[in-house]
């Protein structure tokens, strides 16, 4: 089976990955089939090729979680929606003495 996943790259403390195409049970690291983008987390910037997910995904293709949500944040496309289930966060009050 296909899936769409982040593959980590460059240094230590300094995190940048690629969205590659790979099969499941292939490294992360190595084995990907085509690179579909890239995203930079400590810039918070990325670019996607949204149209090649798509149609991946039309033909049976999986995506991560976390890519899902940034693809849905890039694109506001309900096709990426269903890949991660969004949590409402509840924060407790802190108890006074």
């Amino acid at each position: 089976m296909l899936k769409i996943r982040l593959a980590r790259t460059w240094r230590t403390n300094r995190a940048f990955f690629r969205i590659v195409l790979t099969e499941h049970s292939k490294p992360v690291k190595s084995g990907y089939m085509k690179v579909l983008g890239w995203y930079d987390p400590i810039a918070h910037k990325g670019e996607m090729d949204i149209e090649a997910m798509k149609k991946y995904i039309a033909n049976g293709a999986n995506v991560s979680p976390r890519l899902a949500k940034l693809a849905y944040k890039e694109s506001n496309d309900k096709v990426f929606q269903k890949f991660y289930v969004e949590k409402d966060i509840i924060r407790k009050k802190r108890k006074e003495d």
